[in-house]
Formats: structure tokens, C-alpha cells, sequence
């Protein structure tokens, strides 16, 4: 900064020196990538030709752009778009063959950044490894472990395997789209037996198909809402709903809520971390009476841990603990996994 001054007081000395009138050029403040800026001139009816010499930052050759009166004292010329790019723009000014704002040797500076939407993308791109597409599996086997009830032995247990594709649009608010299959099938104590002795019946679907989207409103923040269509003995309509602070894939805070009709509900609360570079990790309480609606809900702890292998790939081990009473309790484990291109 204190050797632009010094230029200036310089040229404007040696402006004086010339008998060329002063020539006031105020430059502007910063620049929006992608758009005109207009650089304007103070200067007197009788000036030499204006002319600024432009070029983006690091390139070699200067573009000449004549100023035009706009009136009696004021000059103008208009630079192109395509040539304000980040990071900057550097330019001089000269009157006749006098420079009269900066010189080639040492241009004026103009920081030149984008506009909020873009640089939003950009990081978003710059997390994701620039993969927009993401195809993800994964499968678990949830047991409550087995009751006795009079003798009899109630198994209490499902597994769940879904798949889906996503989509990463970063069109804000819009961030993602997804679709996917659902499939949870188990077996749990029935609500109505053929005898008076306590049985179990088979709970769940075969086939679930959901479309998800993914809102952003502000970055950082993030709510997935899905909805799902159950093909059971009739259809049947449920849906899911997300909300999360940080980046799923990093360190974030999450709560969510699942419908799935008369296979159930759940509710969510999960804490992940991203402290080990490529091995995210989260810890989840769950709360739910799945994989029969008419069960008493009980309680989940899991943990998840994945490791990036490389080439867009991830996998993914879930170990965890259900249980319905606090006398009786089982395993939960599970596996996944991502490819992003």
C-alpha cells in the first residue's frame, strides 16, 4: 500500500512536471468474478487518449481498453467478463504515453472473488473430491434379544438392507437428490396367536422404494426429507426426516424421525466425529418398535466406523446393543458401502 502512494505522488508529480493536467482514478474496491467492471476517470475535455492496460492475475500480455467520455469530466471503459476471474486483476493507466495510475511494472491489484452461490459450490466441491454421484449399500441384523414366555421361546430380530443412488445438484437450497430400496424383513412376538400360547410372526417388507431431497438453506445446515412407498400386503406410505448441523460424512450433530406404517417408527439422535483423517466415526441412540408397529419400542446404541480406501471407495462396520426390557438384550451389526464418481 505505501508503495502504490508513492507511485501515485510520484506519477502526479511528473504529471505536473509534463503539463499534463491531474488524472483522478479511483479503483474499485473488489470485483465479482463473471461480471463487467467499469473503471472510471477524472480527467479534463483535452486528454490524451486514456487507455487501461488490463490482464488477469499471472497472465503476460495486457488487454488495452480506450476510455470513452462518458461527460465533461468523467472517462470510462468497460472490462469484459470473461477476463475478471479469481483470483485478481491487474491494470494501469495511461494518458498518451505517460502512465497515470500504476505503471506495467507495477500494475494495480484488483481482488477479483465469486459470487457467494459459486464459492459455496466450489467448497462443496472441493469436500466431495469433485464426485457428484455416490452409490451407496448397506445391510444390518438388529436382535432384541429372546424372550420366555411360559416356556416358550419368542425370537425378536430383523434384518434391513438398503441401496440407493444420489445425485449432488448443489442448485441451493437444493443440494441432493436420491433414490433408493428398502428391504426389512424379521421376526418378533405376534399381537394374536392361533392358542393361548405365546407365538411370533413374521414383520416387515420386501420391497420399499424412496425418493429423498436434500435442503440446504445455509451452509452447514441440513434437513433430507424421504418419502417411501412399502409394496407389503397392501401399500403402504412412510417417509423419513433428517436434520443436521455439519457435514455427514465429517463432524455433525443429527436428529431424525422414520415412519414406516405398520412396520413402525423410529427416533434418532446421532453424534459423528471426522477426528482420524478418511475414518469418520458416529455413535447413535435410537428409539423404535420396529419391525412391528404394534411392538413396544425399545432401545438402540450403535457405532459406526468406515475407512476410505481409495478411488472414491468406503466401507463401513456397525456394532451395536438393542433391547426392549433391561432384562433382556442383543446384538446389532452391520456393514456398507460407498463409491462416489
Amino acid at each position: 500500500m505505501v508503495r502504490t502512494l508513492l507511485l501515485l505522488v510520484a506519477m502526479t508529480a511528473a504529471a505536473h512536471a509534463d503539463g499534463i493536467t491531474p488524472i483522478r482514478h479511483v479503483p474499485p474496491a473488489d470485483a465479482e468474478a463473471g461480471s463487467p467492471i467499469e473503471l472510471v476517470a477524472e480527467a479534463p475535455p483535452d486528454t490524451p487518449a486514456l487507455v487501461a492496460h488490463v490482464r488477469p492475475a499471472g497472465a503476460r500480455t495486457w488487454q488495452d481498453l480506450e476510455l470513452v467520455r462518458r461527460d465533461d469530466g468523467r472517462w470510462v471503459a468497460v472490462v469484459p467478463a470473461p477476463v475478471v476471474v479469481p483470483p485478481g486483476l491487474e491494470y494501469f493507466v495511461t494518458a498518451g504515453s505517460a502512465a497515470v495510475f500504476a505503471t506495467a511494472e507495477w500494475p494495480h491489484a484488483l481482488e477479483v472473488h465469486l459470487p457467494d452461490e459459486a464459492a459455496r459450490r466450489a467448497r462443496d466441491l472441493l469436500r466431495s473430491h469433485e464426485h457428484r454421484s455416490r452409490i451407496h449399500t448397506s445391510g444390518e441384523w438388529v436382535n432384541y434379544g429372546t424372550t420366555n414366555v411360559m416356556g416358550t421361546k419368542l425370537a425378536d430380530n430383523y434384518y434391513r438392507f438398503d441401496a440407493d443412488f444420489a445425485y449432488r445438484l448443489w442448485t441451493y437450497p437444493v443440494e441432493e437428490i436420491r433414490v433408493g430400496y428398502t428391504r426389512l424383513l424379521g421376526t418378533t412376538r405376534a399381537e394374536m396367536c392361533a392358542s393361548a400360547t405365546p407365538c411370533t410372526a413374521d414383520a416387515g417388507f420386501k420391497v420399499g422404494g424412496f425418493f429423498e431431497v436434500g435442503l440446504a438453506p445455509i451452509e452447514g445446515i441440513r434437513i433430507d426429507a424421504r418419502v417411501i412407498v412399502i409394496a407389503a400386503t397392501e401399500f403402504q406410505v412412510g417417509g423419513r426426516l433428517e436434520a443436521r448441523l455439519g457435514t455427514l460424512d465429517g463432524t455433525h450433530i443429527a436428529a431424525g424421525t422414520e415412519y414406516l406404517d405398520s412396520v413402525g417408527a423410529a427416533g434418532y439422535f446421532r453424534l459423528g466425529w471426522a477426528t482420524v483423517p478418511g475414518v469418520p466415526m458416529a455413535a447413535t441412540v435410537e428409539v423404535t418398535n420396529l419391525p412391528a408397529s404394534n411392538r413396544d419400542p425399545g432401545v438402540r446404541l450403535y457405532y459406526d466406523i468406515a475407512h476410505d480406501v481409495g478411488g472414491g471407495l468406503r466401507l463401513g462396520l456397525r456394532v451395536g446393543y438393542a433391547a426392549r426390557t433391561a432384562q433382556v438384550a442383543g446384538f446389532t451389526g452391520g456393514a456398507g458401502a460407498t463409491v462416489e464418481f
